[in-house]
């Protein structure tokens, strides 16, 4: 190929020129101009609402922000509310919520008409992971005592959770074992009352936090079987076998909290809030929270929470399909 030629040198000057000046030019950059609304989707006193103040009280104290900021409580219709809310700021960067892989199991499964398309995802804040827990005196010892048992007779036992995806941890488990789910007895309890009812003996395994368990296995009353984290927890639950490791890849239980924002936010807005909520998780004190609750404090910027909600999303509706949630 021939080389390009210019005319004369001053237009070439010119490019040169203007391209020294492009590079020189400062990234473009954004910051609040007004009050911020971090919202929380559920009611005061709940998970969601203390994370929510979690992360607000950190951003003031680091002093990420230059504007006044404030938590919202916009509870109703299993998140439904704040949702809705958040869909009709569109391009306002000044409403932030605190969401969960509800976002996503309630629109496979109709209750919500919105999902993760219809927002900017900003930050993956953390992770918590499902424990498999029995009776202290249980005859499951292992994990794979559980798995034969829900495939040779699944409806010998009753198995509990408090939300949707830690129901859906019993339907991975299944799925994973290639277990008839239309046999298995699950039971709906409270994720306050399933640890209590598995330690009275009331039903044979619960799914439960690890904040909501430990301190019955503490006592005595429980014992975690197995957890659905990719590598196993630390502290006092660094014994608990994985479902990883026990051969059951496929089977990572549990619940993440994300921050998302309105649509059509620009690239330096997304930027300034995703450089916010880095510092938030990678600050001591919520270093120290995940430290107290058994948290997975991975974070994620905003192109990877995507990526990994699309993911989710479609891991999810496999196995919402499997237990017969959606056709």
């Amino acid at each position: 190929m021939g080389s390009r030629k210019y005319p004369t040198a001053l237009p070439f000057l010119c490019v040169i020129t203007g391209m020294a000046l492009w590079q020189a030019a400062p990234a473009q950059t954004w910051a609040p101009q007004r009050h911020v609304e971090f919202i929380a989707p559920a009611g005061a006193g709940g998970a969601m609402d203390t994370f929510t103040r979690a992360v607000e009280s950190l951003a003031r104290e680091l002093k990420t922000l230059p504007v006044s900021s404030t938590v919202v409580n916009k509870a109703g219709g299993e998140h439904a509310v704040a949702y809705s809310y958040l869909h009709q700021k569109a391009g306002d960067p000044h409403v932030l919520v605190l969401c969960s892989p509800v976002l996503l199991t309630n629109h496979i499964s109709g209750v919500l008409p919105v999902t993760y398309t219809d927002f900017t995802p900003i930050a993956m804040m953390m992770s918590e992971y499902y424990m498999f827990v029995v009776r202290a005196d249980s005859s499951f010892n292992a994990p794979r005592d559980l798995i034969e048992t829900i495939r040779q007779a699944p409806d010998s036992i009753t198995l509990a959770g408090g939300n949707l995806p830690q129901r859906m941890a019993i339907g991975m488990l299944f799925l994973a074992a290639k277990a008839d789910i239309k046999r298995a007895k699950i039971v709906t309890i409270s994720g306050a009352k399933t640890s209590l009812n598995v330690a009275g003996g009331h039903l044979d395994v619960g799914v439960a936090a690890p904040g909501q368990a430990l301190p019955l296995i503490e006592g005595g009353k429980l014992r975690a079987l197995a957890v659905g984290s990719p590598k196993r927890l630390g502290g006092q639950l660094a014994a608990v076998p994985t479902w990883v490791e026990s051969g059951y890849k496929d089977v990572l239980t549990g619940s993440w909290r994300a921050i998302i924002a309105a649509k059509s936010l620009t690239p330096a807005q997304i930027v300034f809030w995703e450089g916010v909520m880095r510092r938030v998780a990678q600050s001591p004190e919520m270093r120290a929270m995940a430290e107290k609750h058994q948290w997975d404090l991975e974070f994620m910027g905003a192109a990877e929470t995507r990526k990994d909600m699309e993911a989710d999303y479609e891991r999810l509706k496999r196995v919402m399909t499997f237990m017969g949630i959606v056709k």
